[in-house]
């Protein structure tokens, strides 16, 4: 039988072998090519090098793909190509758009060489052989973005030994291509924002809101009022927030009324937990290595201007770098598929790695679920819909694609309860046909300004965003522009964008209408209208509370943008500790969860900015809980 395995053997090598001679046989006319394929966020530029028998080089020249998604893709597959002489080349888990496009763009120049692209796929590549793997720890986490790498930092500072398993070839998950906002009640920075008038007129209006019409956020009601008025006397100038305030605003952007005419609204002592844990949570981050501005703004959707940005890169990096040194055990390329239970308990998980190298991993405290949403799921969230009428399951996602709800799916396998499933929040302002996020320019909410194909605007740019969304979906072709002019797009490389189609640019207003294809009458007259409300600080169309800058600085830019799937509310249900509760409303044991993949906590809606603050606050606290459990 080994006789027989090791003749086997040759001839498998022999016959690749063979196909390996037939695809050089193809020859290729010497030389350098070049050429282009769409990634994630823009095109993918490759340069191929070609002798006469074989590819010598391959480089990735020029991208716009997310730093760290990218990384591995960029580095693995042109070496990979080159040293084996093929194109059948395994996709990198998490970035199989940049995956992609690079193999599209190599295809290209074998072409522009004579090559024949279809014998370089048939050239198989050996696989290494794979050991299935079985270890013990006490804290294991499922999901290597911002909620499992903060659980797994926490669980690590309090003494426990952890592993942190992710599905894709990079750790980040959404929070990796997130726009690294966080909000939070902060006392010392409000200090550096003066109050405007609109947003005290705000604040006076929830002086006039009935505590009846606000059900279990009664008493939240009447203790902003009470605050409200105490700010009034004191005759402070500077920007008023609290930890009640933001809580009221979850509670009246997260109220909402789905399809079947029921209500969702947050749960009390989750947004509880969320708003007075915020602001600790940010100095916890501040003492990890994030650095943030010493004044907030307010991300679109967020309500309030208690959005803080980060100035040092991008959390994951310091995230992971602080789970490192903890001690913390990171394995990429792992897909977690079930929950390993006894006599009721979750003790562990079982996963398989893309080499196919099944994972059994044993957990003496407990199991933290940071598996993340389920927004690059369409079907998935077709399938629970209860806000969207005619939801498309092809509609785009800005989210990495490993979001697909493989956390709630083992969940709900072991007994867990499932809340505010059939609500998912849209970005509306998404690239009209990939979803992304950051391929035109954005300024803060207070700056924006949306003008629809007939010229006009047609929503208050400082809404909810679902508010926004579905005014977006109303219009023509679901599309609008986004408006600016120099003094907001400065700092940011228009012509780049220019090039790749993702901005529209003039020196005039009336130019801009015109490239856009919109009434340049109509669109003069809204741009100077809206100016006019900046003046009087008063929007008397659409009721914007607070404004940036005047639109009236060469050039103006327009960014065409359409909604896209962004972050889904519904998950497994949690308590204040981060257990998971099964659908007879028990803790089930050795169970926790963070992130995304909780639901109760946003209800119909997430608050712009309210994601980071989520898995920084309940990430915490599951991982300190799970590294405790007995």
């Amino acid at each position: 039988m080994k006789q027989a395995k090791i003749v086997l053997s040759l001839v498998l090598c022999l016959m690749l072998t063979l196909v390996g001679s037939l695809a050089l046989a193809q020859g290729y006319t010497a030389g350098t090519y070049t050429a282009q394929a769409q990634g994630n966020n823009g095109p993918v530029t490759v340069s191929v090098t070609f002798t006469e028998d074989a590819i010598t080089a391959v480089e990735v020249t020029e991208h716009e793909e997310t730093a760290g998604l990218s990384d591995r893709p960029i580095a693995e597959i042109p070496a990979a190509i080159v040293e084996n002489q093929s194109l059948a080349v395994d996709t990198v888990s998490g970035a199989t758009n940049s995956s992609n496009a690079i193999l599209s763009a190599v295809e290209d120049c074998v072409k522009q060489a004579g090559g024949d692209v279809e014998a370089l796929k048939a050239v198989e590549i050996a696989k290494e052989p794979v050991e299935d793997v079985e270890a013990t720890y006490d804290v294991v986490v499922l999901g290597g973005g911002g909620a499992g790498l903060t659980a797994s930092i926490t669980a690590a500072q309090a003494g426990a030994k952890v592993i942190l398993v992710e599905k894709a070839g990079s750790l980040g998950g959404n929070t990796l291509i997130a726009g690294q906002g966080f909000n939070a009640y902060d006392p010392d920075r409000q200090k550096n924002t003066e109050m405007s008038e609109p947003l005290l007129a705000e604040l006076k209006s929830y002086l006039e809101l009935d505590p009846a019409d606000f059900g279990a956020f009664a008493e939240v009601l009447t203790t902003v009022k009470d605050q409200i008025n105490d700010y009034i006397a004191s005759g402070s100038t500077t920007l008023f927030d609290s930890a009640e305030l933001h809580m009221l605003h979850c509670y009246m952007g997260g109220k909402r009324t789905g399809l079947d005419g029921t209500v969702i609204e947050p749960d009390l002592e989750l947004i509880r937990t969320f708003a007075t844990s915020a602001l600790d949570a940010l100095d916890w981050a501040e003492e990890i290595g994030v650095e943030w501005a010493d004044t907030t703004s307010t991300i679109l959707g967020a309500m309030w201007p208690r959005s803080h940005m980060l100035t040092n890169g991008n959390v994951v990096t310091i995230l992971e770098n602080a789970a490192r040194e903890a001690g913390v055990e990171i394995v990429l390329d792992t897909c977690a598929n079930e929950l390993i239970i006894e006599d009721g308990k979750v003790v562990g998980a079982k996963a398989t790695t893309t080499a196919g190298a099944n994972v059994t991993l044993h957990a003496n405290a407990g199991v933290v679920l940071a598996t993340g949403g389920f927004s690059a799921n369409a079907a998935m969230v077709v399938k629970y819909n209860n806000y969207w009428p005619g939801l498309s399951d092809t509609m785009p996602s800005t989210n990495a694609p490993t979001i697909t709800g493989d956390g709630i799916v083992m969940a709900e396998a072991a007994g867990a309860d499932l809340v505010g499933m059939g609500y998912a929040q849209l970005m509306p302002s998404s690239h009209p046909v990939d979803g992304s996020l950051f391929s035109g320019i954005w300024g803060s909410a207070e700056t924006q300004v949306f003008v629809n194909k007939e010229g006009k605007r047609y929503v208050n740019e400082y809404a909810e965003r679902d508010v926004l969304s579905k005014a977006a979906l109303e219009q023509t072709d679901g599309i609008f522009y986004i408006i600016c002019d120099n003094k907001i797009a400065k700092d940011a490389d228009v012509a780049g964008m220019e090039a790749k189609g993702n901005v529209v640019v003039a020196d005039t207003l009336e130019e801009l209408a015109e490239k856009l294809g919109i009434p340049a009458d109509t669109f003069v007259e809204t741009i100077e209208r809206y100016n006019s409300f900046v003046d009087a600080q008063k929007d008397d169309d659409f009721g914007k509370p607070l404004f940036g800058e005047k639109i009236d600085e060469a050039p103006f830019v327009a960014t065409p943008r359409s909604p896209s799937l962004h972050h889904t509310m519904g998950g497994v249900k949690i308590d204040t500790d981060t257990h998971v509760i099964s659908t007879e409303g028990e803790i089930i044991p050795g169970l926790y969860a963070a992130g995304e993949v909780c639901g109760g906590i946003h209800a119909g809606n997430r608050l712009g900015g309210n994601a980071m603050t989520d898995f920084l606050v309940f990430g915490r606290i599951a991982g300190t809980n799970a590294a405790k459990a007995e």
